[in-house]
């Protein structure tokens, strides 16, 4: 079975409502490499980039995963049976699978103010891709320092320092 792991990040600035979402997609097989031997410059240059109007820090996280879902699914479809994991620093992404039944059983209505909730167009799409993918979601901690990094914190890193310079060169 082919396994390929998703990396997601972004940028906001959230006086402008502007922001940048990130994301990179390795074979899995690729995490097994010492963190020594992932050239920076061999990982940016890989990184898919995307800019997002309106938004906030919420959720511009689930449209940067939404988006690069939806831009690997027909490479994941072709590639056959597949393991997918996405890792993100996103406490929002680690926690919808495991608050899936609860919002899906409320129709996506807040129980306080019985409104619906803010982001459920975007929580339903997750939702659907999960069930087409059938993704695991890894929650890392982000911004390590160098010394204790492993693959995945080296990857995750290249992804999140080219969110943050492409939003720093579109506000320029």
């Amino acid at each position: 079975m082919n396994s390929f792991s998703l990396f997601t990040d972004v940028s906001l600035d959230p006086g402008r409502k502007l922001g940048v979402g990130a994301y990179l997609v390795v074979p899995s097989s690729f995490l097994e490499v010492s963190h020594h031997s992932i050239e920076r410059s061999a990982i940016t240059v890989r990184v898919e980039v995307k800019k997002f109007e309106d938004t906030s820090s919420t959720k511009l996280e689930v449209q940067t995963v939404l988006y690069a879902l939806e831009d690997f699914r027909n490479e994941l479809k072709a590639a056959g049976p597949v393991k997918l994991q996405v890792y993100t620093d996103s406490q929002c992404i680690a926690g919808l699978l495991g608050r899936r039944q609860r919002l899906e059983g409320s129709r996506f209505i807040s129980r306080g103010k019985n409104l619906r909730i803010t982001h459920a167009s975007l929580y339903r799409k997750f939702y659907e891709l999960h069930g087409e993918l059938g993704f695991e979601v890894i929650k890392v901690a982000g911004h390590t320092r160098s010394s204790s990094q492993d693959a995945v914190d080296r990857i995750f890193s290249c992804v999140d320092r080219e969110a943050r310079l492409r939003l720093h060169l579109w506000m320029a």
